[in-house]
């Protein structure tokens, strides 16, 4: 067997890589295994550190754990990398609950939504509510 050590077999390598240790830490989680699970997610993000998937996924491994300060780090590491992966946001809002900040975990949970809370019109809503008394 001839080996090559050109730079598109190391792409092919850590691209495998990659996907056997996202693989074996998801196998890991399923089996309740978070430990492992975290040593798993954190070899693959040794080899694709832009995986903004596998940082949620990391984040969602540490929140099992209870170690919610790392996974809301975890989070934010993929919000970073993709403002507008909304699971990213979610998870967040869970990490930030558990830790008591609840306006923090709401404004989140918007953000995941894609909601933009805005004061209501009251005017306009007291005309609704009036017209629809009329008749």
């Amino acid at each position: 067997m001839i080996y090559c050590c050109c730079p598109s077999s190391e792409v092919g390598f850590k691209a495998k890589a990659h996907e056997f240790w996202c693989t074996q830490s998801k196998d890991m989680a399923s089996s309740g295994c978070y430990e492992e699970a975290l040593s798993s997610v954190e070899l693959a993000l040794d080899v694709k550190p832009d995986d903004y998937e596998c940082w949620v996924w990391r984040g969602g491994v540490l929140t099992h754990l209870d170690y919610y300060k790392e996974a809301l780090a975890s989070f934010e590491q993929a919000i970073k990398i993709h403002p507008d992966y909304k699971k990213a946001w979610l998870f967040k809002g869970v990490a930030l609950h558990h830790l008591g900040h609840y306006k923090q975990a709401y404004a989140s949970y918007d953000k995941a939504l894609g909601i933009q809370r805005q004061p209501p019109n009251w005017q306009k809503l007291i005309r609704l509510l009036s017209f629809q008394s009329q008749g």
